[in-house]
């Protein structure tokens, strides 16, 4: 019975051993920052921007800038300046033919270049392109998660200048509990041609069954019943309940009428939290 034991307790560690290995579960929790300068043969008054553009997030959150840079000798480096993601394991960079992607499908059926290892999931950093690499072609950055075949964020990359301009915060205010308790901002955005995001930034409340996220016809709601009398648009399910996240606003939403945006237990129809949403002052 006892080498039984020692037997299955074996097992574990070697399974926990494997499990670690595959997952590096503290990859979620240790940040690594990366301080590249912009160091080639040739000065650097003398670079060429060629391309760029912003990461968005696909499955994680994406920000910063990518762009790619032109020495007179013709050697290119993809540059990320600003930039940061979550972090994970085998995280690699990816040049992908096609001109975005916003899933994993895209990367894996337009194929892709393999620029190296991720170097660091905050901070600017570079990444030399080989030579021949048509960039007619290969018209985007991704971040990939070589582990589990996941698309953390990607960059369109398009002609210097040619980038969207920032979107805009046209509404904000600050989360206050309800049934639980709640922080963080939300901030409606405006993109140049209409579309519209709700994101909450520093974001925290309790975890719950079946939470979503409701644009709400009042000014704020301090109750459950406010929420159910008043009128709501339902944006999708919570994405979680810690951290930065965007839900799409429907394009015909009257943003003069839903004033506050609230996260809604819809098992047991309870307001968790809400966030009046003031005009921003620009």
């Amino acid at each position: 019975m006892r080498k039984r034991k020692l037997a299955i307790a074996s097992m574990a560690v070697i399974a926990g051993g494997i499990g670690w290995y595959l997952f590096r579960p503290e990859r979620l929790f240790i940040n690594q920052t990366v301080n590249e300068g912009l160091a080639v043969a040739a000065t650097r008054s003398a670079l060429m921007p060629v391309a760029s553009g912003r990461f968005h997030g696909v499955a994680h959150e994406g920000r910063g800038m990518a762009t790619i840079f032109q020495a007179p000798d013709g050697k290119r480096i993809l540059r990320f300046t600003g930039f940061e993601t979550s972090n994970g394991p085998d995280v690699q960079v990816y040049l992908v033919a096609a001109a975005d992607a916003n899933d994993n499908e895209t990367v894996t059926k337009a194929g892709f270049i393999h620029l190296g290892a991720l170097k660091g999931n905050r901070g600017d950093q570079n990444y030399d392109i080989p030579d021949g690499v048509d960039l007619d072609r290969y018209r985007a950055a991704t971040i990939w998660c070589r582990r589990f075949g996941v698309n953390f964020a990607t960059a369109p990359l398009g002609e210097p200048g040619s980038m969207a301009p920032e979107p805009a915060p046209v509404a904000q205010g600050q989360f206050h509990g309800v049934a639980h308790e709640a922080k963080g901002t939300a901030t409606i955005y405006q993109f140049p041609g209409g579309r519209r995001v709700l994101r909450f930034t520093q974001f925290e409340t309790s975890n719950g069954p079946d939470v979503q996220v409701y644009l709400v016809a009042a000014p704020d709601a301090n109750d459950n019943e406010t929420v159910t009398k008043a009128g709501f648009l339902h944006l999708g399910a919570l994405k979680g309940n810690r951290g930065d996240q965007n839900y799409d606003i429907p394009a015909d939403a009257d943003l003069s009428k839903y004033r506050a945006a609230t996260v809604w237990c819809r098992r047991f129809g309870v307001n968790f939290a809400t966030a009046p949403l003031m005009p921003h002052p620009h």
